[in-house]
């Protein structure tokens, strides 16, 4: 995903992992997004089929349109967050636990 800026930040004090940390709070401005990692990482946290993740679920789950949810998805793929594996007609989610753990390890520091 790449965040949109008002104009082109020119400075020496901003890293590559400012961006990328802005980039992924970006990806979690809306609570849709924070409550969908939120449940893809208990959802997840299982084994076996009853812990794998669909769209279809996520429709369910969150009461909204199918365009709605696929819009959120695509931000949290985008920043990497969200991991998909496709199998058969269904494209199933994972959350990026590792990406997850860095972000917050880059909040830490503040």
């Amino acid at each position: 995903m790449i965040m949109r800026l008002r104009t082109e930040l020119t400075s020496d004090y901003i890293t590559g992992e400012d961006y990328r940390v802005a980039e992924i709070a970006n990806a979690l401005s809306h609570p849709m997004r924070v409550a969908l990692v939120r449940y893809l990482g208990a959802k997840n946290n299982g084994k076996g089929i009853d812990n794998v993740t669909c769209n279809k679920d996520l429709v369910g789950m969150f009461d909204c349109a199918q365009s709605t949810m696929s819009q959120h998805v695509k931000v949290l793929k985008d920043c990497g967050l969200f991991i998909t594996e496709s199998r058969d007609k269904f494209t199933f989610y994972f959350l990026n636990r590792e990406l997850l753990k860095e972000y917050a390890t880059s909040i830490n520091q503040f």
